[in-house]
């Protein structure tokens, strides 16, 4: 791409840089360097660079020798005094964009700390001419309101469309001016005082005692004197004339002030410490054996520890993190949620000290900043986060472990649609560093490519101590419902070791996956539920606040009485939530510590770690929860786990929903009796026959894979066809529709034209979306099937350019989802 605006002649004394910018184009762009810029011009810097008539942010990817036949603009600026990425994770970031079909800039911008990004928005300026048309406009016009407005905010953000803006341009009213944002995020600032060297607080005291006349005078002296630097607001804390004594000893000369950075604490407190063991068990030695060998070799290489809940796959990955640091590498741990990764840093800061840094979206932008720059740095060798966590900058790494690999929490929903287990492997790859992936239940696509010997398996099937697996009872709930009888919560076989439990002083988990008090509001005159406006989702009732909400845009409102479909009245209230099933407990059990974990009971900060704290003190006797309950917890004193609603995945029109329930159930048993005592599941469902439950029940990995792998193969599902789903959304119904249906027989059209490729090619669809309607946003899908992924891609970019050019104006947006998880 040529670039002709001020065009500067490229010299063999000049170097350039390759650059990525935070635009929605696939290209980099090659930039000439300042000589005034060239020692802060570095690989993993931000710089700020014209494009177009714009300026925007850039990455530097590297330098390259500038190109004689092209006219180079020059970086405007350098945003960074030091690198925030290694120039070892530029290969990674490339197959990323390149395998997800996402803008290169855009991928390193959503990996970086959120405070960094900076965004470029038009402001507008008024002029000597627009101050008279403000003279003989109409007082309650709108172009008037409008200058008025610019006048009274210059630099902020433009409140009207760019066409509005551009018509006032033309008529020399105002002038648009290109801004970029300041990040939020960087380094925390403080002041701090501290005793001049050549001073001695003994000669100062014996030179001049009278001046020493202050309360707390010498004891403040002490304090500053017997420290290398202490920080101000500790020093007025501490004395109540502090800030007077600061200024004093200042003035004096005694004293010095200066300002520095300072780390935030994202820990906090942590969970019990947890002290390694004093020997391994066997199974664990053979796996960490494995393990260590590849890590002296050095070399990449996929592990699958399948090991069952309770087998003690944490000591494990410990011991291999604590080797590949002794080697001298650096290791990231990835976990699916950030509770786990609360949890998961409990145990291992405690062995670990702060030789660790900890990753994920539940820190402020500030302290995802200090975790940021620490593994830039070199000055951590261990992360833990959740996905985000792949992008750590580690320039040596060694190790890459993916705890709980099935979760499907590793894929990501918006943006870059990566799955950050699969996308793990490949940075392993590319940093020759072997790959762990552990799950007590592998997903199907691992555990396939296990079976092909793509990856290592490694088996632990044994709980440590040789504890017993839980009892597990299925409980058909078709034999408690009838017609006109209220939903049954609880069947009488949970409700009687509930008691049990409670009556031995033991703990319960009880696990549903469905938020809310009441799940749907329906008329009994016209049948209609409510819904929301924006989507096409019934409204969820939530007692605490009294208000019906939406689980997808937010929306709210207070209950109603009328339908809003026939305007009667009759509104009646169908299903249960974790909200509800809390409040029944409380009701059986009066003197019940009962709480509740999901996502509308844990949004303030640290809330999560004070309620696995105090379940692990045994504060709790109950926790009721989501997902967020099967997770890999460790509770010695819960020996009953009671799954109120089994079948509720079943239900989902996606073809990993067999897999998801299995996963769920044998995840959630395995959080009971894990202790001395011996566990008991109990399994609420209306399909107590189906392989997915009988296979939990039984805890028979292998029988539900082998079914399961069976199934995938006959209907041409993956791991046995690549798969692609392309998402239009628009704001009207038919031209969503119309498009959909558009660039689906554009897309056959290719297929037919290519008389070999093309067989192996399926377009599916158009069909509406099962969530037909999504903030406000109509939706339809087309899905793409192959019988490899490179086939795929080369089919997706053989039509992309067609199909963009195809979009401009329409207001449909596509987005293309490589490996889709999310059929909804």
């Amino acid at each position: 791409m040529i670039l002709r605006n001020k065009p500067v002649l490229p010299s063999e004394n000049k170097t350039s840089v390759r650059v990525a910018v935070t635009l929605p184009v696939e290209e980099t762009y090659l930039y000439l360097v300042p000589r005034d810029l060239e020692p802060s011009a570095q690989v993993g810097c931000r710089v700020e660079v014209p494009f177009g008539k714009r300026k925007v942010t850039g990455y530097i990817l590297e330098h390259e020798a500038p190109a004689g036949d092209k006219d180079l603009k020059e970086i405007g600026r350098v945003l960074d005094p030091e690198p925030l990425f290694h120039r070892s994770l530029v290969p990674f970031f490339r197959w990323m964009s390149e395998y997800y079909l996402y803008p290169l800039g855009r991928l390193i911008q959503s990996a970086l700390p959120g405070g960094l990004n900076v965004h470029a928005y038009r402001s507008a300026r008024l002029t000597a001419k627009g101050e008279d048309a403000l003279r003989f406009l109409p007082g309650r016009s709108e172009e008037r309101k409008l200058l008025i407005w610019v006048r009274e905010h210059p630099g902020k953000r433009a409140p009207s469309s760019l066409d509005r803006l551009h018509a006032f341009e033309k008529k020399g009213w105002l002038v648009l001016e290109q801004r970029i944002t300041k990040r939020r995020g960087g380094p925390l600032i403080k002041r701090f005082v501290r005793a001049r060297e050549d001073v001695a607080l003994r000669d100062l005291t014996e030179q001049d005692p009278r001046s020493l006349r202050a309360k707390d005078e010498m004891a403040f002296l002490e304090a500053v004197f017997s420290s290398q630097g202490i920080l101000s607001e500790e020093l007025s804390s501490r004395f109540a004339n502090g800030a007077y004594l600061v200024r004093k000893w200042l003035k004096k000369g005694i004293l010095e002030a200066y300002q520095t950075s300072v780390l935030r604490d994202p820990a906090g407190n942590v969970l019990l410490p947890s002290p390694p063991p004093k020997e391994l068990y066997a199974q664990q030695r053979e796996a960490l054996g494995v393990i260590t060998k590849q890590l002296a070799r050095g070399t990449f290489s996929a592990f699958l520890l399948h090991g069952i809940t309770g087998s003690g796959k944490t000591e494990v990955y410990y011991q291999a993190i604590r080797q590949a640091m002794e080697l001298g590498r650096q290791a990231i741990l990835l976990v699916p949620e950030i509770a786990l990764a609360v949890y998961m840093e409990g145990i291992l800061r405690s062995r670990f000290g702060d030789r660790l840094a900890v990753y994920h979206s539940g820190l402020s932008e500030g302290e995802r900043y200090d975790q940021w720059m620490k593994m830039a740095r070199g000055e951590v060798p261990l992360v833990i986060g959740a996905r985000s966590a792949l992008f750590a900058p580690f320039p040596n790494l060694g190790l890459v472990i993916v705890d709980e690999e099935h979760d499907p929490a590793y894929k990501q929903e918006e943006g870059a649609r990566y799955q950050a287990r699969d996308a793990a492997v490949m940075r392993g790859k590319l940093a020759d560093a072997p790959v762990l992936l552990g799950s007590g239940t592998p997903s199907v696509q691992s555990y396939y490519n296990a079976s092909r010997e793509r990856y290592t398996l490694i088996r632990m099937p044994d709980r440590i101590e040789q504890r017993p697996l839980p009892e597990v009872q299925v409980i058909d709930m078709k034999d408690f419902s009838s017609e006109g009888k209220e939903e049954e919560i609880l069947s009488p076989a949970l409700r009687e070791a509930l008691d049990a439990a409670m009556t031995s002083g033991k703990q319960a988990i009880l696990f549903l996956n469905r938020r809310g008090f009441h799940r749907v509001h329906l008329c009994r005159t016209c049948g209609k539920p409510v819904r929301c406006p924006n989507c096409e989702v019934s409204l969820i009732y939530h007692l605490r606040e009294n208000r019906l909400a939406c689980h997808y845009c937010g929306f709210h409102c207070l209950p109603q009485t009328l339908c809003p479909a026939c305007g009667r009245e009759g509104l009646r209230s169908y299903g249960f939530g974790t909200e509800r099933l809390e409040a029944e407990l409380k009701d059986l059990y009066p003197r019940l510590r009962a709480a509740r974990m999901d996502r509308d009971s844990i949004r303030r900060k640290g809330h999560t770690f004070e309620l696995l704290r105090k379940f692990t003190r045994r504060e709790i006797d109950v926790l009721v929860g989501t997902q967020m309950v099967t997770k890999g917890y460790d509770f010695p004193d819960v020996t009953l786990v009671g799954v109120i609603g089994a079948d509720f995945s079943l239900g989902f029109p996606d073809f990993r929903a067999a897999e998801r329930t299995f996963q769920i159930l044998s995840q959630v048993a395995g959080r009971a009796g894990r202790g001395e005592d011996t566990g008991r599941v109990i399994i609420q469902t209306f399909y107590p026959e189906h392989y997915a439950v009988t296979a939990a029940r039984d805890h028979d990995y292998p029988t539900f894979f082998q079914k399961e792998i069976e199934l995938r193969e006959q209907l041409g599902y993956p791991p046995f066809s690549s798969l692609a789903c392309l998402r239009l959304q628009g704001n009207h119904k038919r031209k969503t529709e119309d498009m959909a249906r558009r660039i689906a027989e554009q897309m056959i059209q290719v297929t037919g034209s290519w008389p070999k490729r093309g067989k192996d090619l399926q377009v599916l669809g158009p069909v509406e979306a099962p969530l037909s309607k999504l903030k406000g946003k109509y939706r339809w899908q087309i899905f793409i099937r192959s019988k490899g992924p490179n086939l795929l891609h080369v089919f997706l970019k053989r039509v992309g350019e067609t199909l963009k050019r195809g979009l401009r104006g329409s207001g449909v947006s596509l987005t293309i989802d490589i490996d889709p998880y999310q059929m909804l």
